[in-house]
């Protein structure tokens, strides 16, 4: 049984974007549709929604205030019908697994409930959902039985290369799919069962083998049966294969396998220590000068839970390099093997070179969102769980409002202990805001605005979500390409681009005079919240923007580090 489903998003930011459309279908194991389910909602009004996402979902400012239903009302909705399907489902999409599966993650977490439905256990049955990534099926058809699929449309790389954009594929593969149709979460979720029929049926044995390696078990199970065999990604849509041996796990992880590449020799790195293995993986990253060959990628490293494209040396043919030398390989790999020591610096100097990369500092405040994977302790899980179900059936707004403010009270120990947990009150007071904000003090509704206003005004472009300045600064680069005439621009008019400047012109006027800082007169609860830290006060960043004939760059905000606080404690 299979759940396809597809979202139409606020932006492309993973952690802070919102879903506004998502569609979903219920099949049976041959892809039979068994019913269906799509639903849409309000932007909330910490969203700035990307004018590249606008116009590409055909999303007008009009649809994003009208629609009946919130962010949060949608959510709900959304688990209470997938729960209600048969399990375990296998959670399918396009391009599903490195943008759809993370953006309902966060959409579920940011909405009090549970983030990793897709892959949670049959409360029945104890068997596990999993997440099946239909672009991927065809990229892996594409490099293991070449000619199985029609792909002669090419990309728009320096490098051209077969496109296996979702609408370019049905086309070419007998699934209909007007060009009016596409971005419509229904109708893109349609074509995607009908590219993934065409697949089953023309590469049925990529398509079985890839269902085994669908899950973290099923990748571990793989490579403990196979010494030697083929990896492949993609890049720009250019295909990368490589014969590979797993040299194990990262260490304190135990979705990261690291890969080594045979086509080198490893005698080299066998003796290396820790540190020279860290070095070799972050001079990996960089990106080379110019007119410099980039560097030899030796080690990959593979999420087990990400479908990685993996094959058996009986499945690998086409993507064997020439003079490929199975002897040689196999050599290799043994060498790796039997070097316990090896394998094991390896694991530590992965874990170091992934703690060099996020070590490096941010220019905000770690937002509620991006504690999505923080781990909740199993002896507070059962006490906050039973939080959030209270605060998501509560009877009335005023209850909501009720134990959000009781929140503090009920969870004092366990806040000491688990700080992290904060971020839980947070989302349940933006959502009390954004339905009942009359349910809130008004120095907590205050609070609320000017948060709000700092977050979506503020002038730091490197801040992680989508901010009015940012979003005026892509519709001049919008401008711009259709100026020189790109061609997926081709059917935006001048009038949807006024209407994005007016929108965006309107909600910074909202907002603006929130810029300014929180009266601090003691008669908050400490408990409850904090006070609001300040934004700094500069004349430039309380001008309402004037709307030029060319899209100028937005005027100063507030400062991200120093505007941190939701209303409902830092």
């Amino acid at each position: 049984m299979y759940i396809f489903y597809d979202t139409e998003t606020s932006g492309l930011e993973k952690d802070f974007t919102q879903i506004l459309q998502i569609a979903l279908v219920f099949t049976d194991d041959n892809l039979n549709i068994l019913s269906s389910k799509k639903i849409d909602c309000r932007r909330s009004p910490w969203v700035v929604p990307s004018p590249g996402a606008l116009l590409t979902t055909g999303f007008t400012p009009d649809d994003l205030k009208n629609s009946k239903n919130s962010n949060f009302e949608m959510m709900q909705e959304i688990d209470q019908w997938v729960r209600s399907q048969y399990w375990p489902v296998i959670f399918a999409g396009y391009n599903s697994i490195e943008y759809d599966e993370p953006v309902l993650a966060q959409n579920f977490h940011m909405n009090l409930l549970d983030p990793g439905l897709t892959t949670a256990k049959s409360p029945s049955n104890g068997q596990r959902n999993s997440c099946f990534d239909v672009m991927t099926a065809v990229q892996a058809v594409q490099a293991y039985m070449p000619g199985a699929l029609k792909l002669d449309i090419l990309n728009e790389a320096k490098d051209p290369q077969p496109s296996v954009k979702l609408s370019l594929v049905a086309q070419q593969n007998g699934v209909v799919l007007s060009k009016e149709d596409a971005h419509d979460a229904m109708n893109d979720i349609k074509a995607t069962v009908g590219v993934a029929k065409v697949v089953k049926k023309v590469a049925p044995q990529v398509w079985d083998h890839l269902h085994t390696i669908a899950t973290q078990e099923g990748v571990e199970d793989f490579i403990s049966k196979n010494k030697v065999f083929t990896h492949t990604t993609y890049s720009f849509g250019k295909k990368k294969p490589i014969v590979a041996t797993s040299v194990g796990a990262r260490e304190g992880s135990g979705i990261t396998e690291i890969l080594f590449d045979l086509s080198v020799d490893p005698t080299p790195y066998l003796t290396m220590t820790v540190d020279q293995l860290k070095d070799v993986l972050l001079a990996q990253e960089k990106k080379p000068a110019k007119g410099a060959p980039a560097p030899v990628q030796v080690f990959r490293l593979v999420r087990k839970n990400g479908m990685p494209i993996m094959m058996p040396m009986d499945m690998s043919d086409p993507v064997l390099p020439k003079g490929f030398d199975d002897k040689v390989a196999e050599a290799r790999a043994d060498a790796i093997k039997a070097n316990p020591q090896f394998r094991k610096n390896m694991a530590e100097a992965a874990k170091l070179a992934k703690e060099t990369r996020v070590s490096r500092p941010k220019t905000h405040t770690e937002q509620p969102e991006e504690q999505i994977y923080d781990e909740v302790p199993a002896t507070v899980k059962p006490k906050l769980d039973q939080w959030m179900k209270e605060f998501r059936e509560s009877s009335s707004w005023k209850d909501a409002a009720a134990l959000v403010n009781d929140f503090y009270k009920r969870f004092e120990q366990e806040l000491e202990d688990e700080p992290s947990i904060r971020r839980f009150v947070k989302f349940a007071g933006r959502i009390v805001f954004e339905h009942a904000p009359e349910e809130l003090s008004e120095q907590k509704q205050e609070q609320m605005k000017s948060y709000i206003a700092a977050h979506i005004l503020t002038a730091d472009t490197d801040v992680p979500w989508m901010t009015i300045p940012k979003a005026r600064k892509e519709l001049e680069k919008i401008e711009q390409e259709r100026q020189d005439g790109k061609a997926r621009w081709d059917e935006v008019t001048d009038t949807q681009m006024r209407s994005l400047k007016l929108y965006y012109t309107a909600l910074e006027k909202e907002y603006l005079p929130y810029l300014k800082p929180a009266s601090n007169d003691n008669k908050h609860t400490p408990a409850s919240f904090d006070h609001m830290l300040p934004p700094p006060e500069t004349p430039k960043a309380l001008e309402p923007h004037v709307e030029p004939k060319s899209i100028d760059p937005a005027p100063p905000g507030p400062d991200p580090k120093k505007a941190t606080n939701d209303g409902f404690r830092p």
